[in-house]
């Protein structure tokens, strides 16, 4: 059985592929480079004019204002993990502020317990918000490292938040099979429908728009 469980907030990595040699994060990273990883996380079309986040003294700021309504960063949900996020305005106001909230608290010394408290007490108040529409995620980019205990590749993945979605209300089972979506945090706020696609992004070729 195929479980889709969740690596630190919301990024399947129980089922990644293992590969021979395990990737690593990424480190010592230029705000030129971050910009670059950020977005590697949506083919060029999708990415070219967005906005970017990037992380500066353990808080995220923006570095491109970008015109198009995308907006892209790169997660660090874990000291091991590097998930570079693209998404639309719905997704950036949502989704990618629970993901950089997740991990600015990380790097101010909270537990990952501490932080889903104060995620799910935010949600409550008002202070994050859940998608009001189907809130759209890519997460293509080949620098990817997900995972806890063992560093790995998923697969080049959307993630299509929108809340209280259940796979068995959407007809998706338990399958072994890649070509079959998965829904993370089944019934929740931050509910999301996963669906693997075929190529990754080489973040090698990405040009920032500050790249002379």
């Amino acid at each position: 059985m195929r479980a889709w469980t969740i690596a630190s907030l919301l990024v399947p990595a129980a089922i990644a592929a293992q590969q021979d040699s395990p990737p690593s994060a990424p480190t010592n990273v230029s705000r030129t480079d971050e910009i670059r990883y950020a977005k590697s996380a949506a083919p060029a079309d999708i990415s070219k004019d967005a906005k970017v986040w990037v992380l500066e003294n353990g808080h995220y700021v923006v570095a491109e204002q970008g015109t198009s309504g995308i907006a892209c960063q790169v997660g660090r949900s874990s000291a091991a993990n590097w998930e570079p996020q693209c998404g639309d305005a719905e997704a950036d106001e949502t989704a990618l502020a629970i993901f950089r909230f997740f991990t600015e608290q990380r790097i101010a010394g909270k537990t990952s317990d501490e932080i889903h408290a104060e995620v799910d007490s935010g949600l409550a108040s008002g202070r994050f918000r859940a998608p009001q529409r189907p809130a759209l995620v890519y997460m293509v980019s080949s620098s990817q490292v997900l995972g806890t205990k063992t560093r790995s590749h998923f697969m080049p993945h959307l993630m299509i938040f929108y809340p209280g979605m259940s796979a068995k209300a959407m007809g998706v089972v338990e399958s072994k099979s890649m070509d079959v979506p998965g829904v993370a945090s089944d019934g929740k706020p931050t509910s999301a429908l996963i669906v693997v696609v075929r190529d990754w992004v080489d973040p090698n070729k990405v040009l920032s728009a500050t790249t002379p």
